[in-house]
């Protein structure tokens, strides 16, 4: 079971602690500027809710395809996509969708803040 508060001080602490990250020196293209980290970190910190749980269709061939099951969402833009923790993985989060009236998690998967900026 997941303890929600403590979820809700790990988020705040691994929002506060993000750095942005330099361009790497072989990326291809131009980097993406400070200021597009920086929106999108406030655009974070306005989603931030108090964490719930909620259930979530996944995909998995070898489980004969969709099924649901539970995480915490901890984040939700307003719009179409919502940041949850997933309790699979004790360090995971991924990403969450609305489609239709259904949310379904993508394999969107890693760090709370990095997983927040792909959407």
């Amino acid at each position: 079971m997941t303890d929600l508060q403590a979820l809700k001080v790990r988020l705040q602490q691994e929002l506060d602690a993000y750095e942005i990250p330099a361009p790497h020196p072989e990326a291809l293209g131009s980097p993406l500027p400070r200021e597009w980290f920086e929106e999108g970190l406030s655009e974070m910190r306005a989603a931030l809710v108090e964490p719930y749980l909620a259930d979530v269709q996944d995909y998995d061939e070898a489980q004969g395809g969709a099924f649901m099951r539970q995480v915490s969402i901890v984040a939700d833009d307003g719009d179409t996509m919502l940041l949850a923790y997933d309790p699979r993985d004790q360090t995971d989060f991924a990403l969450v969708g609305r489609e239709g009236d259904t949310l379904k998690i993508y394999s969107i998967r890693g760090d709370a803040v990095g997983c927040f900026l792909t959407r």
